[in-house]
């Protein structure tokens, strides 16, 4: 059995721990709501993008601009939407085993979060560019991203761009997605196109025309595709780290729980001792 001393100390051990466990999930949980109001208010700005591209279904199906313009040649890249930070879970574990059996092992990777980069190397998977996101996910930050994998497509080196990140279902639940995002197919489109709601906002004047409209319109769409997938990350992690946080909190407090009480039954044994030795001394006196 443990001294008495060696369980005071783990019981403030533990203490300790729980009061900087507390701590984090108190700060998850306020980065928690910013980022789940930053990913929905997201989702809101593609389904008023659907409602342009109603207008556009005619030029849509033509599928001629840039950006959807599919390539016989080039690599594909893989964007990987991980963390900078651990203690969030399983989160970048189960992400991880997405890409492994959802993505080929001759892709190039790109990371947004740094926190997989030694994985990709343990597995022979080719890194061939790391960026790091605030939490807040600023424009200024998204743009090196975005140049980055616009001018890989444009010039030809990749003919296909996958994500593999975390869609925010809830606070308990982030499930693993692998989606394509260039070339932007038509199809996905016109699917948006069909699900936009008729609306007081629905009525458009397009000038110059339906064509040049789409042209300027796919880079937008394209970047805050991008843009949404890194904040549903964002949601996620928080979410998960929340989560984690607080079970650790939990967990410490039961462990205190048990260490008090072998203290208790320790330090009763101990009195019992003292006490049977004092009456056997008594009785060697008599």
């Amino acid at each position: 059995m443990a001294s008495l001393r060696d369980i005071k100390r783990r019981i403030k051990s533990v203490r300790n721990t729980s009061q900087i466990t507390k701590a984090m999930q108190m700060v998850a949980s306020a980065k928690m709501r910013r980022a789940q109001e930053l990913a929905l208010k997201g989702r809101v700005y593609i389904r008023a993008l659907s409602r342009v591209f109603k207008h556009l279904q005619e030029s849509i199906a033509e599928g001629s601009v840039q950006l959807m313009e599919k390539r016989e040649t080039g690599k594909q890249l893989v964007i990987v939407v991980s963390t900078d930070r651990g203690l969030c879970g399983g989160l970048n574990t189960n992400l991880f085993k997405e890409v492994l059996t959802q993505c080929p092992a001759e892709a190039d990777y790109l990371t947004v979060g740094g926190k997989l980069n030694s994985q990709f190397a343990r597995v022979g998977r080719k890194l061939v560019a790391s960026f790091t996101i605030g939490d807040t996910v600023e424009e200024a930050e998204m743009k090196a991203i975005l140049d980055f994998i616009r001018k890989g497509f444009v010039d030809g080196t990749y003919n296909r761009v996958t994500v593999v990140y975390q869609k925010f279902i809830n606070i308990m639940v982030q499930r693993p997605q692998v989606v394509d995002i260039l070339p932007i197919k038509p199809e996905e489109l016109l699917k948006l196109a069909e699900e936009a709601e008729d609306g007081e906002h629905a009525d458009f004047l397009l000038e110059p025309d339906p064509r040049t409209l789409l042209k300027s319109i796919l880079p937008l769409y394209f970047a805050n595709l991008l843009t949404q997938m890194v904040l549903e990350g964002k949601a996620s992690e928080q979410s998960a780290r929340m989560v984690a946080m607080k079970s650790a909190t939990e967990n410490a407090k039961t462990l205190i729980g048990e260490l008090t009480l072998e203290y208790n039954k320790a330090r009763q044994a101990q009195i019992t001792n003292e006490l049977l030795e004092i009456t056997t001394a008594m009785k060697a006196m008599e």
